[in-house]
């Protein structure tokens, strides 16, 4: 069973990311849809168009510049959104972003670093991320089901861009 679950982990991990994030862009708050988009538009779409065109697996034995490079701007549009957002996950999301990133720094400054050992780094974190993704949007919705609608972003940055695009209730991305 454990093999048959390990043999499959990517092709699970790519249906749970698509899940999450399509109830994200339905259910979810501003937060919440700007984590989606920016998942769906760079690891599912990008990810996917580049291994067609070019490099058909992750090199896990070199400095892989493409993945490096898409790890850089998740991780600035996740930050993004976490210092803006009204809510605690999306930090954490961030975090886990910063680890996958700083495992390429960490790869293209030593070459000792184990193939398994870089790959477990930047592949690790997205698990713990589509977790909290999802947690995050259950408890979202528990909260508006209780409480009543509530605030997506930190009040400086409410009703500005992107923001209040995605958060406005009537538009759905």
């Amino acid at each position: 069973m454990l093999d048959l679950i390990l043999a499959f982990r990517g092709e699970a991990q790519t249906v749970a990311a698509w899940l999450i994030c399509l109830a994200a862009l339905k259910w979810g708050g501003g937060p919440e849809r700007a984590i989606a988009l920016i998942w769906l538009a760079v690891f599912e779409l990008g990810h996917r168009g580049y291994h067609l065109l070019w490099n058909p697996i992750f090199q896990v034995d070199q400095f892989d510049t493409y993945h490096a490079m898409q790890d850089l701007v998740v991780l600035f549009g996740f930050v993004m959104v976490a210092l803006r957002a009204n809510r605690m996950y999306t930090l954490w999301i961030a975090a886990f972003q910063l680890i996958a990133f700083s495992a390429h720094l960490a790869r293209g400054i030593a070459d000792q670093i184990t193939p398994i050992a870089y790959a477990a780094l930047v592949i690790g974190p997205s698990y713990f991320q589509l977790g909290l993704m999802a947690g995050g949007l259950a408890m979202h919705m528990r909260r508006v089901r209780k409480r009543g609608p509530y605030r997506d972003w930190t009040p400086a940055s409410a009703n500005v861009g992107w923001q209040a695009f995605l958060s406005m209730p009537g538009r759905r991305p």
